[in-house]
């Protein structure tokens, strides 16, 4: 995987701020999504040349939050929006200005005219299931987060933890919009009977429960799709009670010089050519997309947990200190 790379024009000098000919883009997306969507941006605009340094949300945050008071990046692109929140809140980024504005789902951008983020694409909570393990054990697979709290499938699951994976995070406050704080609590209380590890990575119950170790994994629905695309034996559920989503964003860093090129990506970014290609890896798009990538609901958006962004943004340290309080010292990497 990809760390702290930079694709297309290499500069000896990562970290200066863009030319008129460049374009500096701090992202938190998929490496196979990134090329896919960098590569086209590139056949579009080939005079610009766009320096991507790719990182997972917390660390690409925390690298904003540190150059905050001589910003190098002029774009964000695909972090999650409880830390674009973060960002938003320190003063940090720029006003959007994108012409299909009012084409965005209402949840999908940000609560200010104009907005300072959209969310291009969403990713969700889904349940990854090793469907010959399970038989092998003569268990049925489950179809709700009820029944993982079953005697039956105890050791059987893993899931990430949201102190350091944010699909942890956005699964646990989709408990929370679902249930209510108090009965979230205490589903995760009976849930953590069953599970047998909490995991550093989101993806990685997906893959353990594809190996068969634990196989049920409390993951994401992106790495299900992709691992179905794959033909890998596995089965993608999604909750009968609904679930919890993120969303990946777009922003401009406030800069005392703008790149002018960021505008011109932030309107690509956010065009109906992208969302074309967010739709080929999510069910789940700032603008509704008729076509549904392999092993998604039909229609997704019924099943989306209610979620305030904003006020979850503001308690997450409260809900991964009450986290930790109930879990921590339990089985973790």
């Amino acid at each position: 995987m990809y760390r702290n790379t930079i694709f297309g024009c290499v500069s000896d000098k990562k970290t200066e701020v863009a030319s008129n000919d460049k374009l500096l883009i701090y992202t938190a997306f998929e490496n196979e999504q990134i090329t896919q969507y960098i590569g086209a941006f590139n056949k579009a605009y080939p005079n610009i040349q766009t320096e991507v340094v790719l990182d997972s949300h917390g660390v690409i945050s925390s690298k904003v939050l540190a150059e905050k008071d001589n910003p190098k990046a002029d774009v964000i692109y695909g972090l999650s929006i409880f830390n674009m929140e973060k960002l938003k809140s320190e003063n940090l980024l720029a006003p959007l200005d994108i012409p299909n504005l009012n084409d965005f789902q209402a949840n999908f951008k940000d609560i200010d005219n104009p907005p300072y983020y959209v969310g291009l694409s969403g990713v969700e909570s889904a349940i990854i299931i090793n469907e010959k393990e399970l038989s092998n054990k003569s268990l049925p697979i489950p179809q709700s987060y009820k029944d993982l709290t079953k005697p039956i499938y105890k050791g059987l699951i893993s899931m990430s933890n949201p102190t350091s994976s944010g699909t942890g995070f956005l699964t646990v406050v989709g408990w929370i919009e679902l249930f209510g704080e108090e009965k979230a609590w205490d589903y995760m209380k009976e849930l953590n009977k069953n599970v047998a590890l909490y995991t550093h990575s989101g993806s990685k119950p997906a893959r353990m429960a594809l190996s068969g170790e634990y196989p049920i994994g409390i993951s994401l629905g992106y790495r299900g799709h992709r691992m179905l695309i794959e033909n890998k034996p596995i089965k993608m559920i999604f909750a009968s009670e609904g679930y919890g989503f993120d969303l990946e964003s777009l922003a401009l860093l406030k800069k005392s010089s703008p790149n002018p090129n960021a505008e011109i990506f932030a309107k690509w970014a956010s065009s109906d050519e992208a969302m074309k290609l967010y739709a080929s890896n999510n069910a789940l798009t700032g603008i509704k997309q008729e076509t549904k990538p392999l092993g998604y609901l039909q229609d997704p958006y019924t099943k989306l947990a209610p979620t305030d962004f904003v006020q979850m943004s503001e308690k997450r340290e409260v809900i991964l200190k009450q986290w930790n309080t109930y879990f921590d010292g339990e089985n973790k990497e």
